[in-house]
């Protein structure tokens, strides 16, 4: 991918999630093309902390299983980016 894809914090992750979810079964019907804009605005959520950033972790690690795809190595280093440091320790 020569994109230089950077992590965004808006919209909200909830709704991100939503969109996505909603592009899945969209996608069923035979609109590949939002799913794949939705899956990337998850990728690509920058999360806001260490609990966010768990619930992306999770929710991407739930779509890969289940829908048994891979992700491109540009999209595993926006999955793995975002707050690293606990707070308080």
């Amino acid at each position: 991918m020569s994109e230089n894809i950077e992590l965004e914090t808006n919209p909200s992750w909830s709704l991100k999630t939503e969109r996505h979810l909603a592009a899945i079964r969209t996608a069923v019907a035979g609109q590949e093309d939002r799913e794949t804009e939705a899956r990337m605005e998850v990728i690509r959520h920058k999360p806001s902390d260490q609990e966010e950033r768990r619930q992306k972790l999770i929710y991407v690690v739930a779509y890969l299983l289940a829908s048994k795809e891979d992700l491109t190595p540009e999209e595993v280093e926006l999955v793995l980016r975002g707050p690293t440091s606990v707070q308080g320790h």
